[in-house]
C-alpha cells in the first residue's frame, strides 16, 4: 500500500498583529516560499514594522483529503 500523496503547499505572506497572536493582513498565496519572502522584503523596504510571517498553507483538491490529513 503506498502512502498518500502530501498536498501541495501554498506559501502565504501575512502582517501579524503587534502581539503575534493573529493576522491583520494576507497579501496573498504563492507556491514557493522564495516569492512570498519577496513580499516580506518589499514591506520592509517600504518602512512596514510590523511582525511579518510567511504561513505555509496546505492545498487540497478536496475535503476527504484535508480528513485523511488531520
Amino acid at each position: 500500500m503506498s502512502a498518500p500523496d502530501l498536498p501541495e503547499l501554498l506559501y502565504e505572506a501575512v502582517l501579524m498583529r503587534d502581539d503575534e497572536e493573529g493576522i491583520v493582513y494576507q497579501a496573498g498565496a504563492f507556491t514557493t516560499e522564495a516569492e512570498a519572502q519577496k513580499v516580506l522584503d518589499t514591506w520592509r523596504v517600504e518602512g512596514r514594522t510590523e511582525p511579518m510571517s510567511i504561513n505555509l498553507v496546505p492545498l487540497y483538491r478536496v475535503v476527504e483529503e484535508w480528513q485523511a490529513d488531520r
